[in-house]
């Protein structure tokens, strides 16, 4: 037989062995719909957990941006001398990792506190402004090495200024974010793994109900392969109604935390609008549930079929 022929000839037949396989697990499915709701239910709220947790993650990040905290760094300049202040003009100017400087003077300064106080008379006393000059620098990123490299690179330009950056927060939030972004990433892999088991059990313990039929199916020279593959496709049926079902979850979840959010953002005069999660979020869990249920399936079904008769 030519190899066009041969490639014909097999090509329908291996798709019609699917085909009978997927509809045999689907058939199984249907028999017992409770258990495989229940199943899809158990897969859709863990991956439903960690997902909303993800969301809430971002969108405090996102929630972050809307507060004025960039990081500045200021100089103090008492006692410099003018090239000195020149060179650091030079340096501003150049350095990109600057997005603006302002130069305060120190008269200026002494006026707009003068002005603040209650009685500006307090300050009569006074000889001669105590305040120095002052260059108020905003780093054009929030990033903390890029800051503190520029802090260290100022002083360096200004030897006898007294640099004094505020940017603590962005590393206390970085690390807040690093932390959160750790903590699920574990929670997530122990939901993964506990759904893996639970979906390989279901598998092993399908299987081991249907013995008899599977050693008849053996002595009529059924495979390893043709055995396992229907439990594949219910593996992959449950993993994919149980990524629908954490979408569902997650959206609802999502829309029921939506108004106490914005209403607490709108205690603190912040605008923010919580997103909802997109097309990639739901189809990331899409994927994750058909790999779960694929793999659970996988495991469940090799253990079960080499304990099998």
């Amino acid at each position: 037989m030519k190899p066009g022929r041969r490639l014909q000839d097999t090509v329908p037949a291996w798709l019609e062995a699917h085909r009978d396989a997927a509809r045999r697990s689907l058939q199984r499915r249907l028999q017992a719909p409770v258990l495989s709701l229940i199943s899809i239910a158990v897969l859709g709220f863990i991956l439903a957990l960690p997902a909303y947790l993800w969301v809430l993650l971002d969108n405090a990040r996102a929630l972050s941006a809307h507060v004025d905290h960039d990081p500045r760094i200021a100089l103090y300049l008492d006692g410099v001398e003018a090239a000195t202040v020149a060179d650091l003009e030079r340096h501003l100017e150049t350095d990109a990792r600057v997005e603006r400087w302002i130069w305060i003077d120190a008269d200026e300064a002494l006026a707009r506190y003068r002005e603040g106080l209650a009685d500006p008379g307090l300050l009569d006393w006074l000889d001669e402004n105590p305040l120095p000059d002052v260059v108020d620098v905003v780093p054009a990123t929030a990033d903390p090495e890029t800051v503190a490299a520029l802090r260290e690179a100022l002083a360096a330009t200004v030897p006898g200024a007294t640099v004094v950056s505020d940017d603590d927060w962005v590393r206390q939030l970085n690390s807040l974010h690093q932390l959160g972004l750790r903590i699920l990433s574990v929670v997530g892999a122990l939901l993964g793994l506990g759904a893996l088991l639970i979906l390989a059990l279901a598998t092993a313990s399908e299987l081991r109900e249907r013995r008899e039929e599977i050693a008849i199916s053996r002595i009529s020279g059924a495979t390893h392969r043709f055995l396992r593959r229907p439990s594949l496709y219910g593996g992959v049926m449950t993993g994919l109604g149980g990524g629908v079902f954490a979408g569902i979850l997650l959206l609802i979840g999502i829309g029921l935390s939506r108004a106490p959010l914005e209403q607490a953002a709108a205690a603190f005069d912040l605008e923010f609008g919580l997103s909802l999660p997109g097309a990639t979020h739901l189809l990331a869990l899409l994927l994750a549930g058909l790999l779960l249920g694929w793999l659970g399936a996988r495991l469940g079904s090799g253990h079960a079929l080499r304990d099998a008769p």
